[in-house]
């Protein structure tokens, strides 16, 4: 069976900066950010707001149906989410062919973190919240990788490391 590797972040870790460093490696990788947009459109509303988080659930069983189809490959795939391992947990019960998955945290210094949100038009309280977030990731899923001070290439390696890719593209 191959493996399911989910690697949570909160805003501005860099998760999505890492999609391009780690395509070149052997295994599927998918970033939920990749699809929220054309749900939005679909659904009528902002995914990311809190006003659809009814709609949060059944954007996570989505991607746990999406996780089942990549793993029918027989190749590891690398999910990265900002769930926590229970939200996780919550939203792929019952799925079919969703394994247990093996969590990594992908994290940044809290003023890196800060930066990177304000460049991208974040408000303080927005900020603020996503800094609440990484603090509640710390607490529940051990296996860090940072993307402080780090090119996202050698993010990817160690990365690539982890889901048993090679470790060199």
């Amino acid at each position: 069976m191959p493996t399911l590797h989910l690697l949570t972040g909160a805003p501005g870790a860099g998760k999505s900066t890492l999609i391009e460093h780690l395509a070149p490696y052997p295994f599927a990788t998918v970033d939920f950010d990749e699809l929220i947009d054309p749900i939005g459109e679909l659904l009528g509303m902002d995914v990311r707001s809190s006003s659809a988080s009814r709609v949060w659930p059944g954007y996570n069983r989505l991607w746990g149906k999406i996780t089942a189809l990549l793993l029918r490959a027989g190749k590891p795939v690398l999910v990265m989410c900002p769930l926590t391992p229970d939200e996780w947990k919550d939203g792929t019960a019952g799925a079919e062919g969703v394994p247990e998955a093996v969590w990594g945290r992908l994290d940044c210094e809290d003023a890196d973190r800060r930066a990177r949100l304000a460049a991208r038009g974040w408000d303080a309280s927005e900020i603020e919240s996503a800094l609440a977030d990484a603090a509640e990731l710390r607490g529940v899923v051990e296996r860090g990788f940072t993307t402080s001070g780090r090119s996202a290439a050698g993010t990817a390696a160690d990365l690539a490391a982890w889901v048993g890719g090679s470790t060199s593209p």
